[in-house]
């Protein structure tokens, strides 16, 4: 029995090797350094919320940016990412808290 190579292992060696952690964005599956993405957490409520400050509890997930928001939503990444512990995302909601840029 024949295994194919997994096209992810190419992806790694695009990385630098001390660049830091590395996520994949729930959107369009971009491997990057974590510094690069935005952290989403689900909330004390239950809803997904941005994490700008990377200190909140919980499961993290991962986005580029806005344009991969319609994409995971696409995807139903988030209930993938969290597990089934994420309410019911409301992607403008969202939208407008991507875009109002880093607390950092």
């Amino acid at each position: 029995m024949r295994l194919k190579a997994r096209s992810g292992s190419k992806r790694k060696e695009e990385l630098p090797a001390n660049a830091g952690p590395v996520r994949c964005c729930i959107g369009c599956g971009a491997r990057r350094v974590q510094e690069e993405l935005t952290r989403l957490v689900v909330g004390p409520e239950g809803g997904v919320v941005v994490d700008r400050q990377r200190r909140l509890p919980g499961r993290g997930a991962y986005l580029c940016g806005v344009g991969c928001l319609a994409a995971a939503v696409k995807r139903k990444a988030f209930g993938r990412a969290f597990r089934g512990r994420a309410g019911p995302v409301d992607p403008s909601v969202l939208g407008q808290a991507l875009e109002s840029g880093p607390v950092r």
